[in-house]
Order: C-alpha cells, then structure tokens, then sequence
C-alpha cells in the first residue's frame, strides 16, 4: 500500500496552488480544494476518442477524505467549474499525522467521466485492476484486501450508476463553496 497525504498534489507539473482543508461533519471527513495557479504545462487525457486538458491554470481538484468508507475521491473541474473526471481509490483506511488527513491507496481506482469530457454522458470503470492483482500476487496485500478491495469498488460503482453517491451529488456546491473561501 502506499500512504497518501491530501495536500499533496501528485502531479510535478504543478508548480503553484492555493489550497484549503476542512473537517466536514456530513462526510465524517475531510474536504480539499487545490486550485491550480500554474503548471509548467496543461497535462492531457484522452476519453472517448478525443485529447482533452485534464489539469491546466486555472483548474480545481477537489478532495474527499471519508474516514470510514474505505474510498476517497478526487473531482477535477475546469475553469469553468463544470467537473470533468471524478477519480476515487480504494483504500485501506485512512488517518491523520501532524493535523494532515492521510490514506493507504490499495491500487484500485473508480473513475468516472463526466460529459463535460466526454460529450456523450457519464463513463465509468473500473482502473488499475492489474497492479491490484500484481500486489496481491506480490504478497503486497492479503486475499482478504484484496476481496475488500472488489467490494468497495462494486458497491461504489453500483452507487454512481444510480447517482445515491452523495459526494457526487454535493461536489458542484463544495468546489464553489470552498472557492469564496479562498478568494476571501
């Protein structure tokens, strides 16, 4: 597993950013917003067929750290608040060190595409599934994470196919709620 920290942007391209970090009691969990004010370029995705901008200036990512879901989300908007990409990874739990909300990411990720990208309706799927299976084979996780694992990802799945997902359903208010907060 490896141990992720929220104000963490892991991308090197990223050279500026404000950022914000809350406890929110709704999620029992923690809310970020990084705001993207410069990179040393766009980096690019494809979906669908078509390249599109993933993060450039003037990009959020909004994170999502619930302490007992055994997933956290990342939510990717474009400058015109509109999200793009909703990511979630599965974990292991989570905690907090020195005040700064953590994760132990279990290889498995939930990806959502959003029709801002595209342009047709929501795509989701299932990523990174053979570096789950590496690290089971690997000894990296037991069988019995692994069976987590699967289990967490096909409940979340099941949730976003009927929009029940509540960090879905908040996160256009959350990304423009926390923005006033730091433009403030």
């Amino acid at each position: 597993m490896r141990q992720k920290f929220i104000d963490k942007v892991y991308m090197k391209e990223v050279i500026e950013k404000d950022w914000y970090l809350e406890f929110n009691d709704e999620i029992n969990g923690y809310i970020a917003l990084k705001y993207i004010k410069k990179m040393t370029k766009p980096l690019l995705a494809y979906s669908n067929g078509k390249k599109y901008i993933g993060l450039a200036d003037g990009y959020s990512i909004l994170e999502y750290v619930p302490l007992n879901r055994g997933y956290n989300a990342r939510v990717f908007f474009d400058k015109q608040n509109r999200p793009l990409c909703f990511y979630f990874d599965i974990n292991n739990g989570t905690g907090i060190e020195n005040n700064m909300p953590w994760y132990d990411d279990l290889y498995l990720d939930v990806t959502m595409e959003c029709p801002a990208i595209t342009e047709s309706g929501y795509y989701i799927r299932l990523d990174d599934e053979k570096e789950f299976k590496t690290a089971k084979n690997e000894k990296l996780i037991s069988e019995e994470l692994y069976q987590k694992g699967y289990e967490i990802s096909d409940n979340l799945m099941t949730q976003l196919k009927d929009w029940s997902n509540d960090l879905v359903n908040r996160c256009v208010y959350d990304v423009f709620r926390l923005k006033k907060i730091i433009n403030s």
